[in-house]
């Protein structure tokens, strides 16, 4: 008798092969494994350890469910042109946090807040020795893709973590970004997470779904298009698995399913008034 099928298991399982469907996406998900090759040699008590320290420095408002959360460079970029940019391997990222602290004066009041926040981190950091901080300083510096970036003992780390994940900075940077603006930006070549993504789904069974070379590639505009005139014609070329992993023609097939929605609706309020 074959074992009971786990959907939430096979759910849970698919969601680490989605496809980015962006290139902030890519960006995502290249972070992602950046930090689990990084952390692997911690145990899950240390990290969440880690991430308990984070959270209390942070404020109870302001609580993060993971270390990559904490540490996101992603932050404030919902105007960027990577969230509809095709998925790809290169981006053009803000200033961190900690290189515009180099960059600002004594006098301005993001330094004021900077100095508050690093007595405020290293209160809390007080019982834990170097060697975590730095360990703890090393995952952040992978979740922010900070490659060029080395550490020099306890204090180095206190203020790179301290200053990247500010809660007070953060505010200020969402209420005036010009010192962020005025650092250079930075320039992040990645891996292509998409054809990596292929690979990786190919090579583990997900079962009790197996997956083609077939089911990796992307429907075309012209299959969006039928499909969401006639949704029938969409389980009937049998490559239906493709849409469980590829966020992008998620997003491709709610825009072509809307735009007909509004189509038909705007026919049939002409038609009433027509009539009347």
């Amino acid at each position: 008798m074959s074992p009971a099928i786990d959907v939430q298991q096979m759910i849970e399982q698919l969601d680490q092969f989605q496809l980015p469907g962006s290139l902030m996406e890519s960006f995502d998900a290249y972070r992602e494994d950046t930090v689990k090759a990084v952390t692997n040699g911690f145990s899950h008590s240390q990290l969440a350890w880690f991430l308990d320290l984070m959270n209390r420095f942070r404020g109870p408002d302001d609580r993060k469910d993971s270390l990559l959360d904490v540490f996101d460079p992603c932050m404030f970029t919902t105007e960027h042109p990577a969230w509809d940019s095709e998925p790809g391997t290169s981006i053009d990222m803000p200033a961190l946090t900690s290189e515009v602290a180099a960059l600002a004066a004594n006098g301005e009041e993001f330094t004021h807040h900077a100095r508050l926040e690093l007595a405020s981190f290293r209160e809390h950091a007080d019982a834990y020795d170097d060697g975590e901080l730095l360990g703890l300083a090393r995952i952040a510096r992978a979740s922010l893709v900070d490659r060029k970036r080395a550490f020099h003992g306890r204090d180095d780390a206190i203020k790179y973590l301290a200053l990247n994940a500010s809660v007070r900075l953060e505010d200020l940077w969402a209420l005036d970004g010009t010192l962020w603006t005025r650092a250079p930006m930075r320039h992040i070549e990645f891996d292509d997470m998409v054809a990596k993504r292929k690979v990786d789904l190919m090579a583990t069974s997900v079962a009790p779904v197996q997956f083609s070379e077939t089911d990796l590639a992307c429907y075309t505009e012209d299959e969006f298009r039928a499909f969401a005139f006639d949704m029938r014609s969409f389980f009937l070329m049998n490559r239906t698995k493709h849409l469980t992993i590829c966020s992008r023609c998620q997003n491709r097939l709610k825009y072509w399913a809307n735009l007909v929605d509004k189509f038909d609706q705007a026919a049939i309020g002409k038609h009433g008034m027509a009539d009347a």
